[in-house]
């Protein structure tokens, strides 16, 4: 990729639709932005126990950009269904439940859905696990998080997660298409 995100259509979505969208076509030129000021300036942080500005870089667009999906798949149940209390919606369980309920999309619906929840994973990972698997990931869920960080494409090495630029492109891709998928898919009021 060059580093020019495209514009995705955003023909018959709603306003909150085509900002999420929006939101990942910045974040996500900010990121080749920071990639490519930092490949002129020398890197003297990386290290076999430090990770380099890149590694970061890749990790912190991926975690802004799973922050959007949640913004939106919350922010659109909400704007629906009004009377729907925030703490029904915090974690992806219950908006999975929340969103059948009361917007009738199923959001395992989409096809690649378990994706999206393999980048929330990852995320889960950067920021509560700094860049590893937690307790709580590698414990009580370990192989259904397995499963999802694979759906996801996303490599591990031992309980550290590898991110690549082709996993922040590939987490941008799935997730402005999930975005398409409920906006198109829930009712407009």
């Amino acid at each position: 990729m060059n580093g020019r995100t495209p514009v995705p259509s955003t023909a018959g979505m709603t306003a909150l639709g085509e900002a999420a969208l929006g939101q990942l076509v910045i974040r996500t030129a900010d990121y080749y932005t920071l990639l490519r000021l930092e490949g002129s300036a020398p890197n003297g942080r990386s290290g076999r126990h430090l990770r380099g500005f890149a590694a970061v870089r890749h990790g912190n667009a991926l975690t802004d950009i799973v922050a959007v999906l949640e913004s939106f798949t919350v922010n659109r149940l909400l704007n629906l269904r009004p009377g729907i209390a925030y703490n029904k919606v915090m974690k992806w369980t219950d908006r999975i439940k929340m969103w059948k309920k009361y917007g009738g999309v199923d959001l395992a619906a989409y096809p690649r859905f378990q994706a999206v929840l393999g980048f929330v994973e990852v995320r889960n990972a950067l920021e509560h696990g700094l860049g590893r698997l937690t307790e709580r990931q590698l414990d009580q869920h370990r192989d259904e998080v397995i499963r999802q960080l694979a759906a996801a494409g996303v490599r591990l090495d031992g309980d550290r997660v590898l991110i690549m630029p082709e996993d922040v492109e590939r987490c941008r891709d799935v997730g402005g298409e999930f975005v398409k998928f409920l906006d198109l898919n829930a009712p407009r009021t």
